[in-house]
């Protein structure tokens, strides 16, 4: 009697050491995995921060592009050499007094 229970006692342990030893192997394979998927996040987060990078670039020259179109040295030089356009001399101003309602 003795003798079987010693064996149910080493058996016992051998099944614990098995079940240790997988769960080692399992976390070894989790831990590879994970430091795997680490520097695969990694890569993409360099990969979105360097078209962070671009894309800020892009926008600082279309802003300062937009402000150059808008500028005021841009639109007259654009209305004298596209729209033939000049400053008025004295004689040509006129002034206009204010409508009121019932005049003409």
């Amino acid at each position: 009697m003795k003798s079987l229970v010693q064996k149910n006692r080493t058996l016992l342990s051998v099944l614990q050491v098995t079940i240790l030893w997988l769960a080692v192997v399992l976390s070894a394979f989790e831990v590879a995995h994970v430091s795997y998927l680490c520097r695969d996040h990694y890569a993409r987060l360099a990969i979105a921060e360097s078209d962070e990078n671009r894309l800020k670039a892009e926008y600082g020259k279309s802003i300062l592009e937009l402000s150059t179109w808008d500028s005021m040295q841009r639109i007259e030089s654009v209305a004298r050499k596209d729209l033939k356009m000049r400053n008025p001399i004295a004689s040509e101003i006129m002034i206009v007094g204010h409508f009121t309602q019932g005049e003409f």
